[in-house]
């Protein structure tokens, strides 16, 4: 028997509807149109210019190309979040640059602008300053003012449309911008990327080396749509069986996508980098266009966690303010046994609530390769990885009352205040 899975971490903002009008538009041959339509929509969204605007085949193969774009050298150094994704990391590695994590802070699990002030050494050139969940890194102009010759690139993979506490809108302070588009990431094309190029003194080299990539191979492509719509299509809250049934089978016909092994154990995959299939670019339209009713709703949806879960002294308060979630942050404070925090996540998977797990690891997910890290170095990442959970943020499988009300009695049978 299969037991609900209540909880879905895919297609945050596309409906199953405008799924199926996506696919129709790749039939009917509008890619190519469509690509342009969404360029246009993402230069108006962030105030740039369409050059401004590139498309990868995923957000690490743009953090990837912008660093070889720059010409640095193996001394020269990257200075990461020790709370990161493997695949960002071993962007950095691919790109033949030598890495520096800098540690967390547990209230809103990206740097300080102070720890990264002095993370900063001599063979220091580049700087990659996350936004993790969506909750924005501040100060970030402070950061280039004080370092004008370093490259600033913000990580924006975990969010699109949260505001900074200067009213900037995450992805236009720094000097670049990623934003992820997977099947888990606020928007979705199954999988891709954004890169944005706010400084105009990177934009000659970088477009350059962008107008030379190809096309990940239609199978490629086919394989992305097809698992996307086995998220998308047959997930179900009441009942699990459909959509397991269409990854197996996918799985099974070699159809079903996944990042490939090589790449979790540090070696480059095939097809990196490339730009994103305007087959792809056609499922960013519909969410593009209902963006503000898309976020407003995500606030909505983080509000109503938050009022429900601050009624735990013992689960860490974030302050969310102008933000737009991807996952809603369950930090269990250091009052709760790491023991009792494993036992809450089995109890609750065994009743369908099968918490998310970003990230579970300083580099995650837990056992891939860790560049350049060494245990210890960021105990903060560390603490925050060993005692966190999620809850989805998604517009179209929503958490009611009823079910925090369970998950609050979870919390409460194991103890929690």
């Amino acid at each position: 028997m299969f037991t609900p899975q209540r909880f879905s971490f895919a297609n945050n903002s596309l409906s199953k509807r405008d799924y199926i009008r996506s696919v129709m538009d790749i039939i009917l041959g509008k890619s190519r149109s469509n690509q342009k339509k969404v360029t246009r929509l993402l230069g108006d969204y962030f105030d740039l210019t369409q050059e401004q605007v590139f498309l990868f085949g995923a957000a690490r193969m743009s953090v990837y190309s912008l660093l070889k774009s720059l010409g640095l050298k193996p001394t020269d150094e990257v200075i990461v979040a020790g709370y990161t994704c493997v695949v960002l990391t071993n962007a950095v590695k691919f790109a033949g640059c030598a890495i520096k994590y800098v540690d967390i802070e547990t209230h809103n699990f990206n740097p300080s602008i102070d720890s990264l002030l002095q993370g900063i050494g001599p063979d220091t050139k580049v700087i990659i300053v996350p936004h993790n969940f969506g909750l924005p890194t501040n100060d970030i102009s402070r950061l280039k003012a004080e370092n004008p010759r370093l490259v600033i690139i913000e990580d924006v993979a975990h969010s699109f449309g949260s505001i900074t506490s200067s009213g900037k809108r995450c992805g236009t302070v720094g000097d670049a911008a990623f934003f992820s588009l997977e099947y888990s990431k606020p928007i979705t094309s199954g999988l891709g990327g954004i890169m944005l190029i706010n400084n105009p003194d990177l934009l000659e080299a970088f477009k350059k080396d962008y107008s030379q990539l190809g096309y990940a191979g239609s199978a490629m492509t086919w394989k992305i749509i097809l698992t996307l719509g086995a998220l998308n299509l047959w997930y179900f809250k009441s009942i699990s069986f459909f959509q397991s049934a269409a990854i197996r089978l996918l799985s099974i016909l070699g159809l079903r996508y996944a990042t490939s092994k090589k790449e979790i154990e540090g070696e480059m995959p095939d097809n990196y980098p490339v730009k994103l299939s305007p087959k792809l670019v056609c499922f960013l339209l519909p969410q593009l266009k209902q963006l503000e009713k898309i976020n407003a709703e995500k606030k909505a949806i983080a509000g109503f966690y938050k009022s429900e879960l601050d009624k735990f002294e013992d689960i860490e308060s974030i302050e969310i303010n102008d933000t737009v979630l991807i996952r809603y942050p369950i930090l269990f404070k250091p009052s709760v046994s790491l023991e009792t925090v494993n036992a809450i996540k089995r109890e609750a998977a065994k009743r369908g609530y099968v918490f998310g797990e970003w990230f579970n690891d300083v580099v995650h997910p837990r056992g891939s390769y860790r560049y350049g890290y060494r245990s210890g170095d960021c105990p903060n990442g560390e603490f925050v990885a060993a005692r966190i959970a999620n809850l989805p943020v998604n517009v179209n499988n929503k958490i009611g009352y009823a079910e925090m009300k369970e998950i609050g009695e979870i919390f409460k049978s194991h103890g929690l205040k």
